[in-house]
């Protein structure tokens, strides 16, 4: 089978983490892959891991887009290779993905949606909603996100298979020392260390943790933050104001998520809306205790009070109060710990979820039922 993929970007974030997931099982299967990057914005290791799992790799760019020159080339280049799937991942692939899928008459479209794009524009929700009537199947990473693909992006109900994200457990074990970390941050080594790991944008809640962490007023109590974006120098503000910035270290993006895991005394993730985050599945399989939001694909993979804490979103107080029991009861916190461990090795393995998007691409459209709810 010959897919192509529709990405907006090629920076390490969490959807292209999926595609890769993607590219790397599907080559071992057999099928032929192209991944179609959009803008000229990309991460050359990142990039470089596509081809490296099997995948031709092609940048068109935003002014060759802009100029229809882009438009044209790719088109003529889909025409050409004979693709039996096209699968779009983002808003921008998403619309000029359908689009030229369609004109290249690729008889299987399908379009991933990651999360609940709370923040389009109204004339990006028309692109979506406009485009939309063109996508064969529609994969969802959780069933919570169901009602808003329907509603706010026009997904026809009878095309929508939810298929959630997996892991490879066996990659997240790490032999790395627990103070490693301390000592690469020069923090005390005694120090009870919290993590958090995202893009730094107003959904993953980065302003609601500092919040939460001002509230727990413990001297030995230290954040490590990871991830860049538009919103840094607006937390870094909001520390010092919290008088939080001798406590709270943010060290831009890492790309060695296991060994961080495997360094913390609690993992915290206060988004205000996901998909499914593959964050919270790295913590689960480095057996990293955690708390977080209860929202969307996470209450999916967190079982509160029995996989870890999970607090309502946009609560620094709740999520302050169930920071403080985990540190509080240790015993507990490993318990949970390895509840989730148990859990993403049961519910949500790589293999099992590139067979459910094989039988997508095959045009036999079911429902991922290996998962129960946790809701």
């Amino acid at each position: 089978m010959k897919i192509v993929y529709f990405i907006d970007h090629l920076r390490p974030d969490g959807t292209q983490f999926v595609l890769h997931q993607l590219v790397q099982g599907l080559n071992v299967r057999g099928h032929a892959q192209t991944v179609i990057c959009l803008n000229d914005s990309w991460d050359e290791l990142f990039k470089q891991k596509l081809v490296d799992g099997g995948a031709q790799v092609r940048i068109v760019g935003k002014l060759a887009l802009a100029s229809g020159y882009g438009w044209w080339t790719t088109l003529a280049f889909l025409r050409q290779e004979r693709f039996d799937v096209a699968v779009t991942l983002l808003f921008a692939s998403d619309v000029v993905g359908r689009t030229l899928a369609h004109a290249a008459r690729i008889p299987w479209i399908v379009t991933s949606i990651q999360t609940r794009d709370e923040f389009y524009a109204s004339w990006q929700r028309w692109l979506v909603r406009r485009t939309m009537h063109w996508a064969d199947s529609v994969i969802l990473n959780s069933i919570h996100v169901r009602d808003f693909a329907i509603s706010e992006e026009g997904a026809p109900a009878d095309r929508i298979v939810v298929i959630p994200n997996g892991i490879s457990v066996e990659k997240y074990i790490s032999t790395v020392p627990k103070l490693t970390l301390r000592a690469q941050l020069n923090l005390p080594t005694d120090c009870i260390l919290l993590g958090s790991i995202g893009r730094l944008v107003p959904q993953k809640g980065f302003d609601i943790l500092l919040q939460a962490l001002a509230q727990l007023r413990r001297r030995d109590l230290f954040l490590c933050i990871a991830g860049v974006g538009r919103e840094e120098q607006n937390l870094r503000a909001q520390a010092r104001e919290l008088g939080l910035q001798a406590r709270v270290v943010f060290m831009g993006y890492r790309r060695d998520v296991s060994a961080l895991m495997h360094c913390l005394d609690l993992y915290v993730h206060a988004s205000r809306f996901e998909g499914m985050p593959i964050v919270i599945l790295e913590a689960m399989a480095s057996g990293c205790p955690i708390v977080a939001t209860a929202v969307d694909g996470t209450r999916e993979l967190i079982q509160d009070a029995r996989d870890g804490w999970l607090v309502p979103p946009e609560d620094p107080l709740a999520l302050a109060n169930a920071i403080q029991s985990a540190l509080d009861d240790p015993n507990e916190a490993r318990r949970r710990s390895a509840a989730a461990l148990q859990r993403v090795s049961d519910y949500f393995d790589t293999n099992k979820v590139l067979d459910a998007w094989e039988r997508v691409f095959q045009g036999r459209v079911i429902e991922f039922h290996n998962s129960p709810s946790s809701v």
